[in-house]
């Protein structure tokens, strides 16, 4: 997922909730690599705190040429991760704890070429949508403008100068133009933070902004989350993605459940500025999944019951 070379300086990041069977694994592999492997845990950091890494987890991650995260903490959205990224730092990273097997099994057990190359044609696809609509039984009706955003191909690797992902892959990715995302989204799925919701959760958007969150306690527990930043971009949509993973299935955890076939994510917050988006620095990052919703491009279906239309090039998962 890296392409470790000899030589370069290889920082394995864990936090007090990491596996270090899994740390130590990987920091033998980078030896093995003959990489510059370090391991450094750090205090787990919770989703809602938005303060920066300490200066010396911090420093070590300017100084790497690689970052291998292993991690609860959302190290990659911290500040100081993007200055290193700004350097050249490229970073890969997972969430191991509840999803040990998928984290082999997504990269072992699956035609890895096949899922890149259905990601390739949806970027494709994507990039000249003029109106992407969104349904679902549960009441998700919501639409906006794919054309003008680079769609971006998250293969999880870190492998090019500067660039961030999450493995397993694959999933697909672009900013919506935000004046025209416009309608409601119910997520059946889950949420970040809290895992698997209980019972739905119906977001209603104005011009790329949240304007009211309804449902049970996830309902409630999310939309204070998002309030407790203080910061008004928290309810901004910053991405939407979909995943291409056969091996994936709703687990809760976030870095599997963004990566089941045909299901969708929106993020909220915080911006990559690979995505060329509106919506920039926020103090938080916040993703939801709908499990199962019926993708229109320009009217005609992508995706439906998490099966991808093959007249669209999109056969095969």
């Amino acid at each position: 997922m890296c392409q470790v070379k000899p030589d370069e300086n290889l920082l394995v990041l864990a936090d007090t909730w990491t596996d270090m069977i899994i740390a130590e694994a990987c920091l033998a592999a980078g030896i093995n690599a003959k990489a510059n492997a370090q391991l450094l845990a750090f205090p787990r950091m919770l989703q809602t705190d938005t303060r920066d890494l300490g200066a010396s987890t911090a420093g070590a991650i300017q100084g790497a040429d690689v970052v291998l995260g292993l991690c609860e903490t959302m190290f990659v959205q911290k500040a100081s991760t993007r200055k290193a990224r700004e350097k050249g730092t490229r970073v890969a990273s997972t969430v191991p704890r509840g999803i040990e097997e998928y984290v082999i099994e997504g990269i072992v057990g699956v035609d890895y070429p096949l899922m890149i190359k259905i990601g390739k044609k949806i970027c494709e696809l994507w990039e000249k949508t003029e109106l992407c609509k969104l349904v679902s039984p549960l009441g998700t009706d919501l639409t906006f403008q794919l054309k003008g955003r680079p769609a971006l191909l998250g293969d999880g690797m870190a492998t090019e100068p500067g660039e961030a992902d999450f493995f397993p892959g694959v999933q697909v990715s672009i900013a919506p133009v935000e004046e025209t995302i416009n309608g409601t989204t119910v997520i059946e799925g889950s949420i970040s933070p809290g895992g698997l919701v209980t019972s739905p959760v119906t977001c209603r958007l104005k011009k790329g902004v949240i304007t009211s969150i309804e449902g049970g306690a996830d309902a409630s527990f999310w939309q204070s989350r998002l309030q407790s930043t203080g910061d008004a971009k928290a309810f901004h949509l910053c991405h939407f993605t979909i995943g291409l993973n056969p091996r994936a299935k709703m687990t809760g955890n976030m870095i599997e459940d963004e990566r089941v076939v045909g299901g969708i994510t929106f993020g909220f917050g915080n911006q990559d500025p690979a995505f060329k988006g509106n919506v920039g620095v926020a103090k938080v990052h916040a993703d939801v999944v709908l499990v199962s919703p019926t993708v229109y491009l320009d009217g005609a279906v992508m995706c439906e019951k998490n099966r991808l239309n093959p007249d669209l090039g999109l056969g095969g998962l």
